[in-house]
């Protein structure tokens, strides 16, 4: 499987980890004055769709999928968490721009990944990138490091900048390891995890441990559906039908996703689309997506009705911290 990658899983995590890892410089050491420059805006209309729109897993949504974070969901609350740590820095008298969620978008909506769940599905896809990403291609957004002073790290996270010889900034440690910030700043105390910690708080957005949890039935399910005897069948066939177009010896579609070893940035060759467009046709032959998709639903059926309460209430949270982000806006 070709999963999410963590800061497509948890964008809202994923942006609190660059701002704890920024580069602080000495406290007393004056930074360069400067405008602070606008976060760029996340185009929600280049956000990935709701379900695959064309190929083999066009339409397919996993039971599990309802219960998953989104990833509009993900950049709502990511920025509003910002926004709101912005806002509580300025209470201390800080004026910082911290990094905005979302301007280089995920390639897949949640952590399903159905577009490549079960290998390549979109033939169209494949004869242009074979087994890359048309997003592979495009420039990403750039977004300039807030270089955090010290004392801006403290407010924002609670806990003091780890500093080395000299005063350059040492090697990053976790935060809970962290020699805790100063009580106060300007006359008001500093929250127990700082401003990004009561943003949090105040959004209540679910935790990483909760979503890695919803992530780790997603992953349960893949795993067990690659045993059932019916997915363990299309995989011969599949197999039989890959050696009968030239390319003998894998056993499943990731065996051959494996076999290409393009150096990344590298334009994709012929051999590679040749062996692309094989392994779909052979899918589109044999059944197997179908088959696999059937097979996995039935076990994640089974899931939601196990762990219906979790997952019930992590849905409400979820919805909750979305429609408070969604009272959030760029000030």
């Amino acid at each position: 499987m070709n999963p999410r990658t963590p800061t497509a899983l948890a964008l809202t995590v994923a942006a609190a980890a660059v701002l704890l890892s920024a580069c602080a410089t000495p406290e007393n050491k004056t930074r360069a004055a400067a405008p602070v420059a606008p976060a760029p805006v996340a185009d929600a209309k280049a956000f990935p769709p709701s379900a695959p729109e064309r190929g083999l897993a066009k339409g397919l949504d996993l039971p599990l999928e309802t219960y998953m974070q989104d990833y509009a969901d993900t950049v709502a609350i990511g920025n509003a968490t910002r926004l709101l740590a912005q806002d509580c820095m300025k209470t201390y008298g800080l004026d910082v721009q911290l990094p905005a969620p979302g301007p280089n978008p995920s390639p897949t909506e949640n952590d399903a990944n159905m577009e490549r769940r079960y290998g390549l599905t979109d033939r169209e896809t494949a004869a242009t990138y074979g087994y890359g990403l048309p997003g592979d291609e495009k420039p990403r957004t750039r977004q300039q490091p807030p270089g955090l002073d010290a004392l801006e790290i403290e407010v924002l996270t609670g806990r003091k900048a780890p500093t080395g010889q000299e005063g350059r900034t040492a090697p990053p440690l976790p935060l809970e390891a962290r020699e805790k910030a100063r009580e106060s700043h300007n006359g008001k105390k500093i929250h127990e995890r700082g401003c990004g910690g009561w943003a949090d708080q105040e959004i209540n957005a679910p935790t990483a441990d909760e979503l890695t949890r919803i992530s780790a039935l997603n992953g349960t399910s893949f795993t067990e559906s690659m045993k059932t005897p019916a997915v363990v069948a299309a995989f011969k066939a599949w197999s039989a039908c890959m050696a009968g177009k030239g390319h003998p010896g894998f056993k499943d579609p990731f065996e051959a996703a494996r076999s290409v070893t393009r150096p990344e940035g590298s334009p994709t060759g012929p051999q590679e689309i040749t062996l692309a467009l094989a392994e779909i046709d052979c899918k589109a032959e044999t059944g197997l997506v179908g088959t696999w998709f059937a097979e996995e639903s039935k076990i994640q059926t089974t899931i939601v009705e196990e762990q219906r309460q979790v997952l019930d209430a992590f849905k409400t949270k979820n919805e909750a911290a979305v429609s408070a982000a969604g009272n959030r806006r760029e000030g």
